[in-house]
């Protein structure tokens, strides 16, 4: 007997490294870092305050913590991560559970993707 085929998805987590270098340049590298760390941590909390907001079923809470995630993640040049956020917030405004579940699903695995990049990153310059 045959197992049926899984989906397993993997996801990309877009990083412009630009932001990065600009991040560097502005506030030198004692405040890169701080800067960065202090992001990461909001991006972190953010992320799982939309897994809360979407498993409560709390709809305008998700919406505007997609929103800022998407912002926060901008900052610091996780640019997948930040337009995954965009549409998870601008599919709260339809009523369609399955689309509201994969993508939110979609985000999360963006964001954890992303997070460790950004963590290898920082762990090679270090």
């Amino acid at each position: 007997m045959h197992s049926p085929p899984q989906l397993i998805p993997k996801e990309h987590a877009g990083l412009y490294c630009g932001r990065l270098e600009e991040i560097l340049l502005t506030h030198g590298e004692r405040g890169a870092e701080r800067f960065l760390g202090r992001t990461l941590e909001d991006v972190a909390v953010r992320l799982s305050r939309v897994e809360r907001c979407w498993q409560r079923g709390e709809v305008g809470a998700l919406r505007r913590t997609a929103r800022a995630l998407s912002e926060a993640a901008g900052q610091i040049g996780l640019t997948t991560l930040s337009r995954v956020a965009l549409d998870v917030s601008q599919v709260t405004w339809r009523n369609d559970p399955a689309a509201l579940a994969a993508t939110v699903s979609r985000l999360v695995r963006v964001g954890e993707a992303s997070l460790m990049r950004i963590w290898d990153i920082r762990d090679e310059t270090v």
